[in-house]
């Protein structure tokens, strides 16, 4: 028996009838659950990498989880992660690398030299489509760096406005406490103005005391960027999301938040609430990243987990990132975030993080 069929024999073990191996394939070895084996070839097909290059930021936003405690990844981590990319890559379809941070621009150089090497990887393996995407604050985003972005293939992108200027630059801060509306809305007309190849979800966010205050935002995205189908929109309720400032935040009920979204949806789309430009209705059968097998979250540090919330959950780390590019499972840790794949129930595929097991 080989090394790394004894690795794999083990993992089953400790993580029962769904689970992966060394370099993230997933594995069934519930035989009889012929659903599951038809759900694990399936999830073969794609892999997903959530690469957080580094947890620190730039924006200290008043909602925001994150310490900012870990910093930029190091070199072995990097040589690490292209040595998994290298291993896994041979029997894709798909190859997804989601950056992630922090604020991944702050380490825009990881960015650029991870995903140069992906796109060599598909380019070799012409089989595999890769697509690279982003998660930032935007204020780094400017012109030249998304043109170089896009040539390595990071052409989607989430970015966050909290509402018109004055309302924006109280809870999008910066790290010195200046506000950051006028530098990101310069950003995104300028690539508005360009011809890149890239798509950018603008996340609105609004909370109990703000909803009502966004009328000159919408005006200006109707004005600005409706017109471009590069632009998608998406609005979100604030929530309380373990940060340090979650008693001063003002929730809305589930109700009034559904409310206020098709309120919102409708100042903006008007009757044409089913264009392709409107993200925010989460279909009924939404399945999160975090509950599937074929996704992990690479952190600065090299360790593995499975959900970009809980951050500092315990349970959230469920393995670490070998220096020969192998994913080393933490037993035990992997398996309830899978269980909504075995039971197919959608609130848990939905979130495993609700209710998931101590």
């Amino acid at each position: 028996m080989t090394m790394l069929s004894k690795k794999v024999d083990f993992i089953a073990t400790a993580n029962e009838n769904i689970s992966i191996d060394t370099t993230g394939r997933t594995i069934v070895t519930n035989n009889i659950n012929n659903n599951l084996s038809k759900i694990g070839k399936e999830l073969n097909k794609s892999f997903q990498l959530v690469i957080m290059p580094t947890e620190k930021c730039n924006f200290r936003c008043t909602y925001c989880y994150e310490d900012f405690v870990a910093g930029r990844m190091e070199p072995e981590t990097i040589t690490a992660i292209k040595k998994l990319l290298k291993q896994r890559v041979i029997d894709l379809e798909t190859l997804k690398i989601s950056w992630f941070g922090g604020e991944p621009l702050l380490a825009k150089n990881i960015v650029l030299e991870i995903s140069e090497y992906a796109k060599n990887l598909a380019f070799q393996y012409s089989q595999v489509v890769y697509l690279g995407d982003m998660t930032t604050n935007g204020y780094l985003l400017d012109y030249e760096t998304a043109d170089n972005l896009a040539n390595v293939g990071v052409r989607r992108y989430q970015i966050s406005l909290d509402g018109p200027r004055e309302i924006h630059n109280k809870s999008r801060l910066r790290a010195d406490r200046k506000g950051t509306f006028d530098r990101i809305w310069a950003n995104l007309l300028a690539i508005r103005n360009s011809s890149l190849p890239v798509s950018i979800l603008l996340r609105i966010h609004f909370s109990a005391d703000t909803f009502q205050l966004l009328d000159p935002l919408i005006e200006d995205l109707k004005k600005e960027f409706l017109p471009d189908p590069r632009f998608l929109f998406l609005f979100k309720s604030i929530g309380r999301w373990g940060g340090a400032n979650d008693n001063d935040i003002n929730v809305l009920s589930l109700k009034k938040k559904e409310q206020a979204i098709q309120l919102l949806q409708t100042k903006l789309f008007g009757e044409n609430l089913d264009s392709s430009q409107n993200l925010s209705k989460e279909p009924d059968n939404f399945v999160c990243y975090a509950s599937r097998s074929n996704s992990l979250v690479i952190r600065s540090n090299g360790d593995v987990a499975k959900c970009t919330v809980a951050l500092y959950d315990d349970r959230n780390k469920v393995a670490t990132l070998q220096p020969d590019g192998t994913i080393e499972l933490i037993p035990g840790r992997l398996a309830p975030w899978l269980r909504g794949m075995e039971t197919l129930d959608f609130d848990t595929l939905g979130c495993p993080l609700v209710k998931l097991p101590s």
